[in-house]
């Protein structure tokens, strides 16, 4: 019965103890966590703002570049067949595409021959494909080089952790795991900064194939339509 009593009292100092230890250690956010990574985190912080530069740039780029428009294009071939080669090189210009800008190229040689306009209209979309995959190769190397840094901060974090063991002759828990979560911030940084250079380089990868192929496929169909109507101009 004593027993039971001595126990009763004890339960309120005990729970005045925890409240104590808690009290004393503040928890610490999220921003204080991450800036204890170490100096390597300045490159990585470096390089996901490059990352998300060079995506939006790229992205208004291709939007701009890229973008498909049929009725232009049904109205370009349409002044073609018309024979008014200048409106329709008028209405190429003020156009912004990628496609707009190869099609004003094969126009502008509209009286040379055919294999000549097509060579034209290949050098110029040689052009137009080169300024959608500027920028694209600093993707490539943040999603490479981003991940090795976080980890190489981790095997920096884990020799500090035995240099200090070594030292200090001690082997406690709360050291050791202090150190390893502190360093392993580094990895995640390094990891979650190259999985978006990683995911950004092929979104926009397969963004610019499906414009080279619009570019292809419309550059076409208007050679088609500058060979019939010289064909149509020599028979008359």
């Amino acid at each position: 019965m004593n027993l039971l009593v001595i126990l009763q009292a004890a339960t309120p100092v005990v729970e005045m103890a925890e409240q104590t230890v808690q009290a004393t250690t503040p928890e610490e956010s999220y921003l204080s966590l991450i800036m204890k990574g170490g100096w390597i985190l300045l490159p990585i912080f470096l390089l996901s703002l490059l990352a998300i530069y060079v995506i939006i740039n790229k992205s208004l780029v291709i939007n701009r570049l890229g973008k498909k428009d049929t009725i232009w294009l049904s109205r370009v071939v349409e002044l073609i067949h018309e024979g008014k080669i200048d409106k329709a090189l008028k209405f190429c210009v003020e156009r912004p595409y990628a496609s707009a800008k190869v099609i004003a190229a094969g126009l502008k040689e509209y009286e040379r021959d055919d294999k000549e306009i097509q060579e034209s209209m290949e050098v110029e979309a040689r052009q137009q494909i080169s300024i959608m995959e500027s920028q694209m190769n600093w993707l490539g190397i943040t999603a490479s080089i981003a991940p090795m840094l976080g980890f190489l901060g981790t095997i920096f974090g884990v020799i500090k952790i035995f240099y200090d063991i070594a030292k200090t002759n001690d082997l406690a828990i709360d050291t050791i795991s202090t150190g390893l979560y502190q360093k392993m911030i580094c990895s995640g940084a390094g990891l979650l900064v190259g999985i978006i250079a990683y995911a950004g380089y092929y979104v926009l990868n397969g963004r610019i194939d499906k414009a080279v192929v619009n570019i292809d496929k419309e550059s076409n169909e208007v050679l088609k339509a500058i060979r019939a109507n010289k064909r149509g101009t020599v028979e008359a």
